[in-house]
């Protein structure tokens, strides 16, 4: 980035220990050269995938006020780009509405990214009340760009994806639920269990994205979908979802020349899954290191629970990107 920095307004969860939330973003963002304005949604001293935490929630009135009269009337700071992630409850949900309300007033050509943090894995980490509450900010606000994960997609939509013709099926729905979401980009597509046009036992996961800025004006009521498999690596990490996101809103907004979603997209799962290889192998060395190989030679089959990324050992993939084609396999879902 060459001239001022942009600047950014993240609200999202925070860790004192730990990248997941505010702390996958802003590290990646900050190298990169974005002026980043963090406000944690959670002071928690770790995540809650340990077997123990603690720390608090803000209140919905505390998040406001410090956006409303602290950052935009009392400093007026004219943001370019508000990034949101897990909020706690349904209040600073609604609240999230008159806070984007009144940053456009400041700058209409604010760029809205939303990851709508539900739950993972099948099931909610947040109140069931928020459901509703992110179908209404999805119909009343243009976001620039959307990343839930497969159960939030399932969630937002209502379809079930278990297919290459489901998950085509889920984009269209949320095309016509909420038109006013540009770009939507799914992560972490499992269709391992059950009946898939993939193939049972996948040793693969799948990415998926539409921008839907291309057909507008086009009179074509028809969205290109394109779809990535990635292989996948035998554990389970926390945080890579914040980070995609973060880094996707990078390359989408920090270049030089225009990039597509689809190009934006094949470079950060390449960056992304360099992170996390990187992270599994450093921490297959720490803990051989620690327990002298035993308990790695006795659970050599157990998926792992890697429970921090190694961000910090792995800042130079930040700002790269691969000289050759992208080693996953991009594909446009067709009938």
């Amino acid at each position: 980035m060459t001239g001022p920095s942009k600047k950014l307004l993240s609200i999202q969860s925070h860790v004192i220990h730990g990248y997941v939330g505010n702390k996958a973003a802003t590290f990646p963002l900050q190298y990169n050269g974005w002026d980043v304005d963090a406000l944690n949604t959670v002071q928690f001293s770790n995540h809650p995938g340990y077997d123990s935490f603690n720390g608090y929630k803000y209140g919905s009135q505390e998040l406001y006020d410090i956006v409303s009269r602290g950052l935009l009337n009392g400093l007026k700071i004219r943001y370019d780009v508000l990034l949101t992630g897990y909020l706690p409850c349904v209040a600073s949900l609604n609240n999230l509405n008159e806070i984007a309300n009144q940053m456009k007033q400041m700058n209409p050509d604010l760029k809205w990214i939303m990851d709508p943090v539900l739950g993972d894995n099948g099931r909610l980490y947040v109140p069931e009340e928020n459901i509703p509450a992110y179908t209404e900010i999805l119909r009343r606000n243009q976001l620039y760009l959307v990343t839930p994960n497969h159960f939030e997609m399932e969630t937002l939509t209502g379809c079930k994806i278990n297919s290459l013709s489901s998950l085509k099926v889920s984009f269209h729905r949320f095309h016509e639920l909420y038109p006013k979401a540009e770009r939507i980009v799914v992560t972490s597509i499992d269709l391992s269990v059950g009946e898939n046009e993939v193939g049972d036992q996948n040793p693969f996961y799948l990415v998926a994205c539409c921008d839907t800025t291309t057909t507008r004006g086009t009179g074509s009521d028809e969205i290109e979908i394109y779809f990535y498999q990635v292989p996948k690596i035998h554990a389970q990490f926390s945080g890579s979802g914040d980070l995609f996101t973060a880094l996707l809103l990078n390359a989408l907004l920090n270049m030089s020349s225009i990039i597509t979603l689809s190009a934006a997209t094949s470079q950060v799962i390449w960056t992304v899954n360099q992170i996390l290889e990187r992270t599994y192998k450093l921490s297959l060395a720490e803990e051989e290191q620690e327990h002298n190989d035993k308990r790695i030679n006795n659970n050599i089959n157990k998926k792992k629970i890697i429970k921090d990324l190694k961000l910090i050992q792995c800042k130079d993939l930040f700002n790269k990107f691969p000289n050759r084609e992208i080693e996953t396999l991009a594909a446009k879902l067709l009938d």
